[in-house]
């Protein structure tokens, strides 16, 4: 198989696991639930879901990429889904705080 046949079948696949920026807003969202009176709490929440919600940028836009070409619609739809409802979520939990 040559280089150009695996680039090929690279893209071919579908794309990766759009739902990485979860590993971030997940532990923002349980810091600022069960720790959210606290001061370093709320700004180390706000790092960590900012750089969450950066990812979930690029994450979605993979993801809305995956559901214009037809690549895994189920797959992409959920990540979609998740990381918005994620995101929307810190943007909540931080401005109440």
């Amino acid at each position: 198989m040559t280089e150009q046949e695996i680039r090929h079948r690279a893209a071919e696949e579908s794309g990766g696991d759009h739902l990485w920026p979860l590993v971030l807003l997940g532990p923002a969202l349980f810091l600022l639930r069960v720790f959210g009176e606290h001061g370093w709490v709320y700004w180390t929440a706000a790092v960590v879901g900012a750089l969450g919600l950066i990812g979930a940028v690029f994450a979605i836009a993979g993801a809305g990429r995956d559901l214009v070409r037809r690549r895994r619609p189920w797959k992409a739809a959920f990540a979609v889904f998740l990381l918005a409802g994620g995101s929307f979520m810190i943007v909540v939990r931080l401005v109440e705080s």
